[in-house]
């Protein structure tokens, strides 16, 4: 190898290990502001997170306080007993039900008789205004209000709920999250009465 080739190579060596320790130096910044956000925002992020939660559990079921309570229940992330007054008028779950696009994120409100007595959609992506849809003068979510037992999408009756047309998936998911709250409280509502 002639001394002009070895001269060569030792400069791109020395470019190499110039391009890789600039590259690594903006990974490092980069990662390092990156964590300093999240930490600046988390916090933040949590509190609001927190706050829709509490609204959305208010307007399912109106209580002075909220009481986390441990569970098992497949597909509830949280349970909370609603009380009054010293005295417990129902529960509220949190549950994530598979819809068309992923998770829905909703809460239920259950009263001490069984029944459902509101349902908010917290997050979600599925079709638009799954949650907040009207038809006629009522909210679709509206329909599962008074309802108990296995409610079922469609075919008319008692615990039927109406589907969301062209949401027939989301309509599904919203109901097996209303199925999946109803039936965590179910053993809760029986030591009560």
């Amino acid at each position: 190898m002639s001394q002009q080739a070895k001269a060569k190579m030792q400069i791109d060596k020395a470019y190499i290990l110039r391009l890789a320790g600039t590259l690594l130096g903006i990974t490092v910044v980069t990662a390092l502001l990156l964590g300093l956000v999240n930490m600046i925002t988390e916090p933040r992020i949590e509190a609001a997170n927190a706050e829709k939660t509490r609204l959305a559990m208010s307007q399912v079921l109106t209580a002075e306080e909220y009481l986390p309570v441990e569970t098992d229940a497949e597909g509830v992330t949280a349970l909370y007993e609603a009380r009054s007054g010293g005295s417990t008028v129902g529960y509220v779950a949190e549950v994530a039900p598979n819809g068309f696009k992923g998770p829905i994120q909703m809460v239920v409100g259950v009263d001490l008789s069984g029944c459902v007595t509101g349902v908010s959609v917290t997050d979600n992506e599925e079709t638009q205004g799954v949650g907040t849809k009207v038809v006629g003068n009522q909210e679709v979510l509206d329909q599962f209000i008074g309802m108990s037992g296995t409610i079922t999408v469609g075919g008319g009756g008692e615990n039927a709920f109406d589907a969301v047309t062209g949401a027939t998936v989301s309509s599904r998911g919203v109901t097996a999250g209303v199925n999946t709250a109803l039936a965590a409280v179910a053993p809760y509502i029986a030591e009560e009465g």
